[in-house]
């Protein structure tokens, strides 16, 4: 079976980014879930700080069922300095 990577282009799939941890981690005692709506505020297009910074987020695809997922954030105010 072979992985593919998919960047996270739509509402969708932000949403399927977000929720994976759920997946992964249920069953897990210590897990504690974050809000899904402080996730969407960091990870979606409205966050104040993509003015300065690029973003992107890639899902890991195994038969189109999620089984991992990386964000890559460069800051570009961070690297000025």
């Amino acid at each position: 079976m072979q992985v593919s990577i998919q960047e996270v282009r739509s509402r969708r799939s932000l949403r399927r980014f977000i929720t994976f941890p759920e997946k992964l981690y249920r069953g897990c005692p210590w897990w504690v879930p974050p809000l899904i709506s402080d996730e969407l505020a960091t990870l979606g297009p409205k966050n104040p700080a993509l003015e300065f910074c690029e973003r992107a987020c890639y899902l890991a695809l195994r038969d189109g069922e999620v089984v991992g997922r990386v964000a890559a954030i460069i800051n570009h105010k961070a690297n000025q300095l």
